[in-house]
């Protein structure tokens, strides 16, 4: 097929344009092309993970009242494998929880202190730090219960912080100090909180010291 002067003029135009900017731009194609296929990839990557997480935190749950260390085991295996989600924290807090009340504080202890140094949520952190300052007080350890809820971040456990101070100055000896906590502690907590009744009959029981 034959071509017109202005024809093949323009043929030769595309054709100086195609080396200067073609492959150029099919690069960009692929690169972009290879950039959604990454994009895609680490999404289907990230809710796969989070189904597993998930599946390992329901097993967490469903065993609550159980063996402590199976617990431990579920929650530690989320602290190694998922400790970017959401399910890592919620399960150590878990595993905390099944390891005091089967006595060992010491493996709750170190639950709790990974939670406080790892969560990205100051609620979660706050839940943990009362939660070992509790476990620091059973094991009679007042100076570090009270530094670790110097820590507290949230306004939301405030009250909850106070309370668990004034407990802490009380075994400590210091009535003053404790009286002061609970003050704290009825200002601050919601007047509908179901421990504000015990924080009042604290209080009056040291009034009358």
């Amino acid at each position: 097929m034959a071509f017109d002067l202005q024809e093949q003029e323009q043929i030769a135009d595309f054709k100086a344009w195609w080396n200067s900017w073609g492959k150029f731009l099919a690069t960009a194609v692929i690169l972009a092309l290879l950039g959604y296929l990454a994009w895609q990839g680490w999404h289907a990557y990230q809710k796969s993970q989070a189904e597993k997480a998930g599946l390992i935190y329901a097993r967490i749950e469903g065993a609550i009242g159980g063996d402590a260390a199976k617990i431990r085991a579920d929650a530690d295996l989320l602290k190694q494998d998922f400790s970017g989600s959401a399910y890592a924290s919620r399960g150590a807090l878990f595993a905390a929880k099944a390891s005091a009340d089967a006595g060992q504080l010491k493996e709750a202890e170190a639950q709790l202190n990974w939670v406080v140094a790892n969560s990205d949520e100051a609620d979660l952190r706050d839940a943990a730090r009362l939660r070992l300052a509790a476990v620091q007080l059973d094991q009679k350890q007042p100076d570090a219960a009270l530094k670790t809820l110097g820590g507290a971040e949230s306004t939301g456990f405030a009250g909850l912080v106070a309370e668990l101070r004034g407990d802490i100055l009380l075994d400590k000896g210091d009535s003053a100090g404790a009286r002061e906590a609970y003050k704290e502690a009825l200002s601050k907590l919601p007047k509908d909180a179901p421990n504000i009744q015990f924080v009042q009959v604290k209080l009056d029981a040291l009034q009358k010291v």
